[in-house]
């Protein structure tokens, strides 16, 4: 295992690429323990991608949207890992801990209810932002962009939802574009690692399980870009707390002159 200080001195920069960098030297690591969350997460949920796509064979406009049904189904079964990798990731990076894969599993269940009630808020928001623009739609998806990061490393259970919402929004105050940015880079380099998986879905010979195989491994190699989130996120809210103590003390010799002391 690395040690807790090597891993903060790698949280010095707050660049998208560096943290692309860093990523995946932790991902090598702990590709072992990665995968198999990923695998014991996304093969069931293939296997529901699968049974969908049986099922709705017949119907014509099912069949025309099922892109959408099969991303909400990643999205919500896929939110365990997600949600459990982010919380992984960010003990290591802060505490130099390691979690076993049944803690990672569970807290990603822990926090899932959480986690999909706030989605279905921010939804809405960000639905109700897009009504009225499409530009004030994008301004509101990229403040909550990193919800999932808020409600993975959130230590109090008892905190109320919407202040987590709240949490979002402050993290990516005063740095917008640097965050939109980071979700457009991510965006395209992951529609691009699933473009390989196309070609390689079209070059390979028909077999019986070439859709499930090609799809759990999207899934579970992709886990990378999990990675990446959990670092930029916790790069963010470190320099927020820098900037915040500097303030205070900032304001608190402010005083101190004032009086004289």
């Amino acid at each position: 295992m690395l040690q807790l200080k090597y891993y903060k001195k790698m949280m010095e920069k707050i660049s998208i690429f560096d943290s692309m960098k860093t990523a995946f030297t932790l991902w090598i690591i702990y590709f072992s323990k990665i995968t198999v969350v990923g695998l014991i997460v996304f093969v069931p949920m293939q296997v529901c991608i699968e049974i969908v796509s049986i099922l709705i064979a017949e119907n014509e406009f099912l069949v025309r949207n099922q892109n959408n049904f099969f991303r909400f189904i990643r999205d919500i079964i896929g939110s365990i890992a997600l949600l459990g990798i982010i919380n992984f990731i960010v003990k290591i990076l802060e505490h130099g801990e390691e979690q076993t894969i049944k803690e990672i599993l569970l807290h990603g269940l822990k926090k899932w209810l959480k986690y999909c009630g706030l989605l279905i808020i921010a939804g809405f928001k960000i639905l109700g932002y897009t009504v009225l623009l499409i530009i004030p739609g994008i301004y509101k998806f990229v403040k909550l962009s990193f919800l999932d990061c808020v409600v993975a490393t959130d230590k109090d259970d008892k905190n109320e939802e919407l202040n987590l919402l709240d949490e979002s929004e402050q993290l990516v105050k005063n740095r917008w574009w640097k965050v939109f940015l980071f979700v457009l880079l991510i965006f395209i380099f992951r529609v691009l690692f699933e473009l390989s998986f196309l070609l390689l879905y079209i070059l390979l010979p028909e077999f019986a399980l070439k859709s499930f195989l090609i799809g759990v491994a999207i899934q579970v190699l992709g886990m990378y870009f999990f990675v990446v989130r959990a670092i930029y996120y916790l790069k963010i809210k470190k320099s927020n707390i820098e900037i915040t103590s500097s303030e205070n003390s900032d304001e608190i010799i402010s005083i101190e002159k004032a009086n004289g002391i």
